[in-house]
């Protein structure tokens, strides 16, 4: 029997009891090797016939490298065409290894995954299985309720697990070499930690969570008194023991259950001088690198829980078998054994202690961008960016995230792991702060809009959009700033994999992360797909829709798979020829990141969809703005299973309105703002109840309305009115102050700036980013204390220079009229410049002055006589019949297409052209915050 080796990562360690399971092939490399196995798998799937043992072999393979996908369909394959039958393994092994990897294919939808798995199981036992069969369908249960407690948060999951474990624990421990059993035992620990958490609570039932860790603490007493003599007592059955490492690794973790760090440690060397390593190394060069994390993740995890359940459980002794020992020497004593172990892999304890660090950065325009300059500006003087390992950015926020993610590619790629420090980062936001509001304040918008070269494109060439001339803009006025090499050339989403500097070539941040300091971030840039409502992603490997999107209980709408950049289909014939290279679609091998951050932020009704033609036979893929989705960028944080989560949220939140408009567009307006808002707050439910419940380590959730009064309005004439002071809120909360320390009347009209791609003033963009800091600096503090440099000192960040002015005194009025005014989406330097509100009132007084003299010129015409009237029909008639006309003599489509449409395209460039010559710099020379600080200057002196 094999017991489940890639069962770990999700409940304890699990053992591979086959001696021939995941030989090592040293004629290639690890990467080569993987990659010959799924050009296989592909030729078996598309029908090439292999000998079954072959097909078997090759599955296992490649479930050892993590590759579920082909490894569930060539298990598929064999049980469908009867191929097990004439198998050396079992039937129900064949089953067995089919549900395992169809639970852990990530291509597939949670809901789904899991149920197709124990429906799996189900037609497994079915049949008549051996003891040793029965008990590794229960492990595999168990594991499967594991994985679903995980994802869906629900107790009664975590239950079903344990039964399972038990129920394969009592069938002997020695025959699955301890695996149901050391499992059993993690997840009574688990129940424990959440009963005892209740107890403290409520000052009762502390006799069940005590139960379960003596429960816990039998189990692994028996395991350490079994398994190590196990190898010993019978040769023929079990020596391959001694050179595999789950089964020391599962001894170690009975170890660590009991605090015997000491121990744990020992075992795990003992594999080292089983198989002839040095004794001092980790294992890595005979183990593939998920193996050994999820062993080291595992050891931390056993540790920590341990802890929590110490701290809950101090003042509580009494009930404890063994003399109680506080949390913070568990946790102590733990990481210093692993660190000790590790040596140079030492980070990946502090990835196992604090979590994968996950940041959202939300949608919103610049708005959104420049907030979130102010929240990276903190995590760097916190030294937490070098954690965080997924980036997922909408809209505005992927704007910034592709900027960030180029520049810390550079430092990656330029400095080894041991040698980057946090000051690397603070220069890198320093930098990013800088240049990227130089390239804001070239207003992207207007600049769209002001060429009469890409004006005509749009008008004439098919597939060219104002979407893509914002890619082609976002990469022009933004990406060329980034000091990589590539100056001005276009960006491609393949050439976005980062390989830090001193790695090995087929580095993968998913699997190698865990053993860095300096984390290389998986950059998410969402979209929204218009043919399915899913959610559509950018990576540097593919684009698609995930499969996390997807719930077949409340949706039947087909996926759009994912595409890697490496498989995607070359173009047609009818695109061969040289006079349509003009309309030609993307190149979807080489597809830019313009592109992609363009349909991440292509609001619907002011930009056009990004259009992906014969993409998928049949389909016009068409995406729109990721906001529409999700506006938080959460749910592809939920998809790469992020136990810490990072939200920068400055997304354009609801307002209230005493006077809702009751247009038919406008209530249509306000009904979609209601449903967003309503999403919004559902997303944060769902992370605050994991949050609760144990499954994020971490959450710090900012927003722009973050404090904010929202005290209820009392009817007319109410006898009972209101009194904001028997509020049932914090004291901290009531007052003119936000807690970090803003003007509350300040960071509403923060909260009220346009969600806009034009220029924003030094004033815009410094008060928002100083509303992300000093918010970031205060959650922090409360909610990651775990993390480390809390006390990091404050760096002279630019955008800081603004706090004067922020607060009531001199200037303030000028500043709180600036905000104003910045959240109209036009005609702001009007409303600013008292010279140009002169000038306009010059030409409105001009424009009236010469209707007066039209009338009084004129006046005494009449326009009602008969030759008008006849001239009037006579044009009613020639605007109904003269289309008609044109377009029986095919001039109709020439003259509005060269006509009408190089008219408007002039015509417009002209206007945005006049607006970036003569008022931009008006609008940004009014909005400095040297001028601004200079008037506070002088209404002191």
């Amino acid at each position: 029997m094999q017991a489940l080796p890639t069962a770990a990562p999700v409940g304890g360690l699990g053992m591979s009891t086959d001696p021939t399971a995941g030989e090592p092939h040293m004629a290639l490399s690890r990467e080569a090797k993987r990659k010959e196995d799924a050009a296989r798998a592909q030729s078996v799937l598309r029908g090439v016939r292999l000998p079954p043992e072959e097909v078997y072999s090759l599955a296992e393979r490649l479930k050892g490298t993590n590759e579920f996908g082909y490894a569930r369909k060539l298990f598929g394959r064999l049980r469908s065409t009867g191929d097990d039958n004439g198998l050396s393994n079992s039937v129900a092994k064949v089953g067995q290894r089919h549900a395992l990897c169809t639970y852990k294919d990530p291509d597939l939808p949670a809901s789904d995954r899991f149920r197709r798995a124990l429906e799996i199981l189900d037609e497994v036992d079915r049949a008549e299985l051996t003891d040793l069969e029965t008990q590794e369908s229960l492990g595999l249960r168990g594991a499967i309720y594991k994985r679903i407690w995980q994802v869906e948060g629900q107790q009664a999951d975590l239950e079903r697990s344990l039964g399972n474990y038990l129920r394969g624990y009592a069938m002997g421990p020695a025959s699955d070499q301890g695996y149901t059993g050391i499992n059993a035992a993690f997840v009574l620990d688990q129940l424990a930690r959440e009963e005892a958490a209740q107890a403290k609570e409520t000052g009762v039932a502390w006799t069940v969570a005590a139960e379960r860790c003596n429960k816990a603490e039998e189990i692994r007493r028996r395991l350490i008194a079994l398994l190590p003599d196990l190898p010993g007592s019978d040769e023929k059955k079990w020596a391959w023991l001694r050179d595999e490492w789950w089964f020391y690794a599962t001894i170690a973790e009975a170890h660590f259950g009991l605090g015997d760090y000491a121990s744990g440690i020992a075992t795990l060397r003992t594999y080292n001088a089983a198989t002839g390593l040095s004794h001092q190394d980790a294992p890595l060069e005979r183990l593939e690198p998920w193996v050994f994390e999820s062993t080291i993740t595992q050891l931390t995890g056993v540790a920590r829980v341990q802890a929590e359940l110490a701290d809950l459980l101090s003042g509580h002794p009494e009930w404890h078998p063994r003399s109680p020992v506080p949390g913070s020497e568990i946790r102590a004593r733990s990481l210093a054994a692993l660190r000790g172990y590790l040596g140079q892999l030492a980070p990946g304890v502090d990835r196992a202690i604090s979590g994968k660090v996950g940041l959202a950065l939300s949608g919103g325009g610049f708005r959104a961008s420049l907030f979130h300059v102010g929240v990276l500006a903190y995590l760097a003087e916190r030294d937490a960016l070098r954690r965080v390992e997924t980036l997922s950015c909408v809209s505005g926020g992927a704007i910034l995230g592709a900027y960030y993610y180029l520049e810390v590619k550079r430092l990656l790629e330029s400095k080894k792991d041991a040698d980057i420090t946090r000051q690397d980062y603070v220069d890198l936001v320093q930098r990013l702060e800088s240049e990227f509001l130089a390239g804001v304040q070239t207003n992207i918008r207007c600049r769209a809009f002001g060429s009469v070269v890409a004006n005509l494109r749009t008008f004439f060439q098919p597939g060219y959009t104002t979407t893509r001339r914002l890619g082609d803009l976002y990469e022009a006025e933004l990406y060329s700033r980034v000091n990589d090499g590539r100056g001005g050339q276009p960006r491609y989403l393949s050439d976005l994999f980062a390989t830090p500097l001193g790695e090995v070539p087929d580095f993968k941040p998913k699997y190698d992360n865990w053993r860095r300091s300096a984390k290389v971030p998986i950059l998410v840039l969402n979209a929204t797909t218009l043919n399915t409502g899913h959610n559509w992603q950018f990576t540097a490997s593919w684009m698609g829709e995930p499969p996390s999107s997807i719930d077949s209980e409340i949706e039947g709408n087909y996926r759009l798979r994912r595409m890697y950049y490496g498989e995607a289909p070359g173009p047609k014939d009818q695109w061969r020829h040289w006079y349509s290279r003009l309309w030609a679609p993307p190149d979807y091998q080489r597809f830019r990141l313009g592109d992609a951050v363009a349909a991440s932020s292509c609001v619907p009704g002011l930009f056009d969809p990004l259009v992906l033609p014969d993409l998928y036979d049949g389909k016009t893929v068409r995406l729109v703005d990721g906001g529409v989705y999700d506006n938080q960028g959460i749910a592809s944080l939920l998809e790469q299973d992020c136990s810490v989560m990072i939200v920068s949220d400055a997304s354009g939140q609801m307002d209230t309105r005493d006077h809702p408009s009751g247009g038919r567009l406008d209530v249509s307006l306000r009904s979609f703002s209601v449903s967003m808002a309503r999403v919004r707050q559902s997303q944060y439910w769902e992370l605050a109840a994991r949050r609760r419940s144990g499954l994020l380590k971490g959450l710090v959730f900012l927003h722009l309305k973050k404090d904010l009064d929202a005290d209820p309005v009392d009817w007319r004439e109410c006898q009972d009115p209101h009194d904001a002071s028997d509020q049932a809120r914090a004291p901290a909360l009531r007052g003119v102050l936000t807690r970090y320390g803003i003007q509350k009347c300040v960071q509403r009209l923060l909260a009220g700036i346009r969600t806009d791609l034009d220029s924003f003033t030094e004033v815009e963009a410094c008060a928002l980013m100083t509303s992300g800091y000093r918010q970031a600096r205060f959650e922090f503090g409360r909610q990651l204390s775990a993390f480390p440099d809390q006390d990091a000192k404050e760096e002279a960040w630019s955008f800081l220079r603004i706090e004067p002015g922020l607060s009531p005194g001199p200037g303030f009025d000028d500043l709180v009229r600036q905000l104003r005014v910045g959240a109209n989406a036009g005609f702001k330097v009007w409303r600013l410049s008292a010279r140009l509100k002169g000038v306009a009132v010059a030409f409105l007084l001009a424009g009236l002055g010469g209707l007066w003299w039209l009338w009084a010129a004129y006046g005494s015409v009449s326009l009602l006589s008969v030759r008008g009237l006849v001239l009037l029909l006579l044009g009613l008639a020639a605007s109904v019949t003269a289309p008609r006309v044109l377009q029986l003599m095919r001039f109709r489509k020439s003259f509005r297409d060269v006509g009408l449409r190089s008219v408007l395209g002039a015509a417009l460039a002209a206007g945005f052209k006049i607006h970036l010559i003569a008022f931009d710099p008006i609008f940004l020379r009014l909005g400095r915050v040297s001028r601004l600080l200079k008037k506070c200057q002088q209404a002191k002196a």
